[in-house]
């Protein structure tokens, strides 16, 4: 049976999840030739310890011609990458889905996709009900908006606080618009937002609701979809990553999931 070649860009916490379990429990159906960081050192920490190889630049890595390309650092690199893996012919499964709430950026990709017969794969990162709500979608008009609620430490660092720090007394209701614009001065915590924008309304059309909880030891997601006919409500408490509380550990592994899915014989 053959195994399928992997890359990873990212060696920060998500990264190191999904390094830790494709080299433990999918090593049969997949081969992780190397990591690629910004951060070379915890790239060749990292790859020492999956038995890997740590890449220098992203030529070396697709070189090397993996099937696959995964993307756990951010939606920048996302963009400063995509081209160039695509254009070569590898297949991208991207975790910071918030790059694609830029139109012309997503309209290229999927250009370059078709022209040179690869896909790109979203992960559903830290929320899920993509199949029921794209299905929802699909019987008529619908609404949908989504509501983030995480700690103030979570949020505090966000282009859109200019440097106040949240309270930690009080709830706050930090930010309400659309996924397109959240993901502009929210970027590191709203990869769901424009992820649920993608799969239903769209990021223009999704509304957006962040709030501050203090005390709170969860990400909590709450997506409502009202539609004529339907209405789903998709509800998701998952705890932060330890070592990076802007992300929530159950975005790693929507990869693992998704990996498992793309080898199996029968799937969701």
């Amino acid at each position: 049976m053959r195994k399928y070649k992997l890359g990873l860009i990212g060696s920060g916490s998500l990264g190191s999840i999904i390094a830790n379990s494709i080299s433990k429990d999918l090593k049969d159906d997949y081969d992780l030739i190397g990591i690629l960081s910004s951060r070379v050192e915890n790239a060749e920490k990292l790859a020492s310890k999956v038995q890997s190889k740590a890449y220098i630049d992203l030529d070396e890595l697709i070189n090397d011609k993996p099937d696959y390309i995964i993307e756990a650092a951010s939606p920048n690199v996302v963009k400063d990458c995509a081209f160039k893996i695509l254009d070569n012919g590898i297949n991208l499964i991207i975790l910071s889905v918030g790059a694609f709430a830029d139109n012309a950026f997503y309209n290229e990709v999927e250009k370059i996709a078709k022209k040179r017969n690869c896909r790109v794969h979203l992960a559903s990162g830290a929320v899920g009900g993509f199949d029921v709500l794209s299905s929802a979608m699909l019987i008529g008009n619908s609404s949908v908006r989504i509501i983030t609620e995480k700690s103030p430490n979570s949020l505090n660092g966000a282009p859109f606080l200019q440097g106040r720090n949240l309270s930690e007394e009080n709830i706050e209701e930090v930010f309400e618009g659309t996924a397109k614009e959240a993901i502009e001065v929210f970027p590191k915590n709203v990869n769901v937002a424009v992820a649920t924008g993608l799969a239903t309304v769209g990021v223009d059309n999704i509304n957006v609701i962040i709030r501050s909880v203090p005390g709170m030891l969860t990400n909590r997601h709450n997506i409502i979809l009202e539609g004529d006919t339907v209405k789903i409500s998709v509800n998701i408490d998952s705890r932060p990553s330890p070592d990076n509380p802007k992300s929530s550990s159950l975005a790693a592994w929507s990869v693992i999931s998704l990996l498992k899915r793309l080898i199996s014989p029968i799937t969701f």
